[in-house]
C-alpha cells in the first residue's frame, strides 16, 4: 500500500507540474484524431460469399479410382488450389480491366464516378499522369493534360466518348450542384494490378468449410460492389477454363496412349501369330505332352524295329548254313508280324507236310526216285518262297529304321529348339498381355476423364452475392472519438513523462543529494512578499552548519548556484529569521552567527574568504530551475576552494512543492 500510495503520489505530482504540456499534447492529438474521424471520406465495403465445391477426383468420378495418388492429394488440397487460383495475378488484371482501377477521379465529397461519368473503361497501355475535367458553360466537357506534361486532349460533348491516357470515358451533363472541375489520374496498369491484389482481402470464413469471403474497401460505394463481383465472376470463368483445360490435355493424351498402345499391341499379336505358325505352338502344355507322347512312340517302334531287323538278319544267315529247311524256317514264329500272315504260315505248314512226305518216302525209294525229286523241288520252291519274304521283310525292317531314326533326329532337334520357342512365346504373350492390360486401363481413364470433362463446370456457389455494408466501415464517429481520446490521453502521459525526463531542474531532497552529495537541510518559501524561512528551518540551518564545523560557529556562508541575487535573498531572510527566533528566546541561548552572501556568478569569491576564515557554506538551489548540472559544478566549485558545503538549502515558490521535496 505505501508503494502504491507513493506511485500515485509521484504520478499526481507530475500531472501538477506538467500539466500544461499534457494538455497541450492532449489537444493536439485527440484533435487531430478527431479531425481526421469526421472529415475523412466515408469508407465503403462491399462483401461476397462463395461456397467452392471439390472438382471432379483425378482419377476420374469416383474417388476411390484415384489410387494412391488421390490417398496422397499429390496434386494439393484442392480448396487451397482455389484460394491461390483467387489471389492469382490473372484475376487482379482482369479485375483491374473490368472496374477500370488504373484510373483514379477525384471529386468533393459525395460525388462519385459513377455521378460524375456515363461510362468509363481502361486498357493496359495506361500510364502515369494526371488529367483536369472542366464543365464549360456551353455544355461541353473540357479535358486537359497537367502531367507529366501540359496539353489540351479536346473538347467533348456530354454522352460521346473520349480516349485518351489510355482509357476512353464518357462524361454526363453538368447539372445543378455538380462540380465544375474534377481531376482524373491514370497509374500503370502493372501498378494498378499490384495495389488491387493488396486490397482485395480473401480468407477463409472456417477451417471446417469451404466457404471463402471476398471484400474490398474504397470510398466510392458503386466501385467497391464492381470490384468484388468482377473478383467473382473473373474467379468462376478462371477456374473453369483450368479445369477444362486441364481435363482436355488429359483426354487428349489418354487418347494419343490408347491409339499407340493399339498399334503396338496389333503389331504384337502379328508378332505372335506369325511365331506360332512359324513353330506351330498353339497351347504349348497340351503339344508338349502330346509331343513327349508321340517320341517316346517312335523310339519304342524304333527299338522294336532295330530288334526285329536283327533277329530276320540272324534267321537268314542260319537258313543259309542249316541242312533242314523247316528248322531253319522255324524261327520265323518268334515274330509276330510272320504269326499274324496267313500266307507265312501256310508255306510253313506246306513245308512242314513236304518234310514229313519225303522223310516217309526217303526209306522206301531210292534217292534218285521221281516222286522225291518232287517233293524237293516243292520244298526249294517253298525255302525259296520263303527266303524272298525274310529278305522283303529285312529290307522293309532296314527301311523302317532309317525312317524312325530320321523321325528321332527330327524329334531331338524340334526338342532341343523347342525352349528357345517357349520362352520366346512367353515373351510376346507377356508383352501382349501387359498391352492389352494397359489399353483397357487407358480406355477406362479416357472414359472417365472424357466423363470428368463432361461434369467440368462451375461448381461455385454464391451463398452471399456482392453487395455493400448497410453502413460504411470508416469513419465511426463513436468509436472513432473514443479512440482520439484514448489516444490524447496516451499521449498526453507520454508528453508529461519526456517533460519531466527532459527537465534537469532539480525537485527532490534525493535529487540534491544525488547533484552535490549533501543533503537539503532546509526549505524556504518565495512567497508575494519575498523569500521566508520558518523558524524550524532555520534553526535547522544552524544546526546543520553547526556540525559541520564541529561546534559553534562565527560565521555561516550562503551560495546559489545559478542566482546571485538568490543567495543574497536567502541570506536576509535566514538572518531574519534568526534574529526573530533570537529575539523571542532572548537570544542568550542562542548565539546566531553572521550570514554571509557568496554567489556563484562571481567564482565564489566570497566563499573562498568565508573558507579561510573557517565559515561553513550552505548552498542554495531554487526548486524546479536549478539544473542538476549548476547545482553539481557549483558543489565542485566549493569543494575546489577548500571547504566543505554543510547542506543545501531549497527555495519553493509554492508551499505544495514543499512536499515533493521530501517525496
Amino acid at each position: 500500500m505505501e508503494r502504491g500510495g507513493s506511485f500515485v503520489g509521484s504520478w499526481l505530482g507530475l500531472v501538477r507540474r506538467r500539466w500544461r504540456v499534457g494538455l497541450l499534447v492532449f489537444v493536439l492529438v485527440a484533435g487531430g484524431a478527431a479531425a481526421v474521424t469526421l472529415l475523412s471520406r466515408p469508407i465503403y465495403r462491399a462483401e461476397a460469399r462463395l461456397r467452392l465445391g471439390e472438382p471432379p477426383p483425378m482419377g476420374g468420378v469416383s474417388p476411390a479410382t484415384g489410387g494412391l495418388f488421390a490417398l496422397m492429394r499429390m496434386g494439393g488440397d484442392p480448396f487451397a488450389n482455389d484460394l491461390e487460383l483467387m489471389s492469382s495475378r490473372s484475376v487482379a488484371e482482369a479485375v483491374v480491366l473490368d472496374a477500370a482501377l488504373a484510373v483514379q477521379v477525384d471529386a468533393p465529397r459525395g460525388w462519385h464516378r459513377d455521378s460524375l461519368l456515363s461510362s468509363l473503361s481502361a486498357t493496359r497501355e495506361t500510364g502515369r499522369a494526371r488529367f483536369d475535367v472542366e464543365w464549360l458553360a456551353d455544355g461541353r466537357v473540357r479535358v486537359r493534360r497537367t502531367a507529366p506534361t501540359d496539353s489540351l486532349v479536346g473538347d467533348v460533348a456530354p454522352g460521346d466518348t473520349l480516349s485518351f491516357g489510355g482509357m476512353s470515358v464518357a462524361f454526363r451533363p453538368w447539372r445543378e450542384g455538380m462540380p465544375r472541375r474534377v481531376r482524373i489520374r491514370t497509374l500503370p496498369f502493372g501498378e494498378a494490378v499490384r495495389r488491387t491484389r493488396g486490397k482485395v482481402a480473401i480468407a477463409r470464413a472456417r477451417r471446417e468449410a469451404n466457404v471463402v469471403d471476398i471484400s474490398f474497401n474504397h470510398w466510392d460505394p458503386g466501385l467497391t460492389r464492381a470490384v468484388v463481383a468482377a473478383v467473382v465472376d473473373r474467379f468462376v470463368e478462371l477456374r473453369l477454363a483450368v479445369h477444362r483445360r486441364e481435363s482436355g490435355e488429359t483426354v487428349d493424351s489418354l487418347r494419343r496412349v490408347a491409339l499407340s498402345t493399339e498399334r503396338e499391341l496389333a503389331e504384337a499379336e502379328e508378332a505372335l501369330e506369325a511365331l506360332q505358325r512359324r513353330a506351330r505352338l498353339i497351347a504349348p502344355d497340351v503339344q508338349g505332352e502330346a509331343f513327349i507322347e508321340r517320341y517316346s512312340e517312335v523310339a519304342a517302334e524304333l527299338e522294336v524295329t532295330r530288334v526285329e531287323r536283327a533277329g530276320i538278319a540272324e534267321l537268314l544267315e542260319n537258313v543259309a548254313t542249316a541242312r533242314d529247311p523247316m528248322q531253319a524256317w522255324a524261327g520265323l514264329a518268334a515274330f509276330p508280324r510272320f504269326l499274324e500272315n496267313p500266307t507265312v504260315g501256310e508255306l510253313l505248314g506246306r513245308l512242314a507236310a513236304l518234310q514229313t512226305q519225303r522223310a516217309d518216302l526217303a526209306w522206301r525209294r531210292a534217292a534218285e526216285s521221281r516222286a522225291l525229286a518232287v517233293l524237293d523241288e516243292q520244298i526249294e520252291s517253298i525255302d525259296a518262297s520263303l527266303r524272298a519274304l525274310a529278305e522283303a521283310y529285312a529290307s522293309a525292317l532296314e527301311r523302317a529304321e532309317r525312317e524312325l531314326s530320321a523321325r528321332i533326329a527330327e524329334m531331338d532337334a524340334e526338342l532341343l529348339g523347342m525352349p528357345r520357342e517357349l520362352i520366346e512365346l512367353a515373351r510376346r504373350q507377356r508383352q501382349i498381355r501387359i498391352l492389352s492390360e494397359i489399353l483397357v486401363l487407358t480406355e477406362q481413364r479416357l472414359r472417365q476423364e472424357e466423363l470428368r470433362q463432361a461434369l467440368t463446370f462451375s461448381n461455385v456457389q454464391v451463398i452471399d452475392p456482392p453487395a455493400l455494408r448497410y453502413r460504411p466501415v470508416w469513419p465511426r464517429p463513436k468509436l472513432g472519438l473514443a479512440i482520439a481520446v484514448l489516444l490524447g490521453c496516451a499521449f498526453a502521459a507520454l508528453g508529461m513523462v519526456i517533460g519531466e525526463r527532459a527537465d534537469r531542474g532539480l525537485r527532490s531532497a534525493r535529487q540534491v543529494r544525488d547533484a552535490t552529495g549533501v543533503p537539503v537541510v532546509a526549505v524556504a518559501l518565495a512567497g508575494p512578499g519575498g523569500l521566508t524561512f520558518a523558524a524550524e528551518e532555520a534553526l535547522a540551518v544552524l544546526a546543520a552548519a553547526r556540525a559541520a564545523a564541529g561546534g559553534s560557529v562565527t560565521a555561516l556562508t550562503l551560495a546559489a548556484a545559478d542566482e546571485a541575487e538568490l543567495a543574497m535573498e536567502a541570506a536576509r531572510a535566514l538572518s531574519a529569521a534568526l534574529a526573530a527566533e533570537e529575539a523571542a528566546r532572548r537570544g542568550a541561548e542562542l548565539g546566531a552567527p553572521p550570514v554571509r552572501t557568496a554567489p556563484v556568478m562571481d567564482r565564489f569569491s566570497g566563499a573562498v574568504a568565508a573558507v579561510a576564515e573557517g565559515a561553513p557554506v550552505m548552498l542554495v538551489v531554487r526548486h524546479g530551475r536549478t539544473t542538476r548540472d549548476a547545482a553539481t559544478r557549483a558543489a565542485a566549485l566549493l569543494r575546489e576552494a577548500g571547504g566543505a558545503l554543510a547542506g543545501a538549502v531549497m527555495v519553493c515558490p509554492r508551499a505544495r512543492d514543499v512536499g515533493e521535496v521530501w517525496s
